[in-house]
């Protein structure tokens, strides 16, 4: 199935974070830490409307090549704060790394992706 007129299958076979955790539903994905590139790729499918042209060119790298998943460890000293509903996710694509900042709700939703310096 396509996604942004790119291959799907190949873009998840392009992901080498296969170690990542389970695959499961993206709309019911609670453990984001476990996010797995098929869930990155549904993210992108999904992306919300300020994020799609974002999302598209994302897309388009994962699909040409070689890209990876990082998730971000919590902050020293923050472990006590009340969680928030924010994500953030690495992905490293075409040599670059972008920054997937997540929204959780009743189900992730990408909402913005800015390119890391």
């Amino acid at each position: 199935m396509d996604f942004y007129g790119f291959n799907r299958a190949k873009a998840i076979a392009n992901c080498g974070s296969l170690e990542l955790g389970l695959a499961r539903d993206t709309n019911n994905v609670r453990a984001w830490n476990r996010l797995r590139p098929e869930h990155i790729v549904e993210l992108l499918h999904g992306a919300a409307a300020d994020a799609r042209q974002d999302a598209r060119n994302l897309a388009a790298q994962i699909s040409r090549g070689a890209w990876r998943i990082q998730t971000h460890a919590p902050a020293q000293g923050k472990a006590n704060q009340l969680v928030s509903n924010a994500r953030e996710v690495s992905v490293t694509a075409g040599g670059r790394d972008y920054r997937l900042l997540l929204n959780e709700g009743a189900k992730l939703q990408l909402e913005r992706i800015t390119q890391s310096a």
